[in-house]
């Protein structure tokens, strides 16, 4: 199932994001040079319960002064929890096709940047995924305006796309 994710909206998924699912983010764009600008450059995608907890936000923009990505979770209403941090140097390689894929395995969840792994993320309370959400903060995203996200049941039905040669 594929879906348009603008900026600055939650899009409900068709299928809740359970274990063994996985959902890639694909931007047309990607800006890394840090902002120093007033307010907080902070660019996230994430993964949302039908009770708008946030089951995975993933953070890159502020942190790029900082140079990491950092991961968190929250339950509605109530205080982010502790940070893990992942280096940004060395991610991003593909530039103007850029990916974020993310693989439930139940018990956490595998991240992939341009479809190399870069954390694993244990899960800090078990829901299943009812809808993604992209934002940030100021006039300025790393990412294009909209998103092209794609759901997959598993790694079975992910198609493989011939190279160009």
């Amino acid at each position: 199932m594929s879906y348009h994710l603008p900026v600055h909206q939650t899009v409900a998924l068709k299928k809740e994001f359970k274990v063994e699912n996985i959902i890639v983010f694909r931007s047309t764009k990607l800006d890394l040079t840090p902002s120093f600008g007033p307010g907080i450059d902070n660019t996230s995608v994430n993964i949302m319960s039908a009770a708008d907890d946030y089951l995975l936000h993933i953070n890159i923009s502020f942190r790029r002064a900082q140079k990491a990505i950092v991961f968190n979770s929250k339950r509605a209403n109530r205080s982010w929890g502790p940070e893990e941090r992942v280096t940004l140097e060395g991610l991003f390689l593909n530039g103007l096709h850029t990916t974020i894929t993310v693989y439930d395995h139940g018990d956490r969840f595998q991240v992939l940047i341009d479809y190399k792994t870069i954390h694993y993320y244990v899960k800090r309370f078990h829901k299943n995924g009812a809808a993604v959400l992209y934002k940030y903060n100021t006039n300025f995203s790393v990412f294009s305006e909209t998103l092209d996200v794609t759901m997959y049941d598993s790694f079975a039905n992910i198609r493989v796309i011939p190279s160009c040669a």
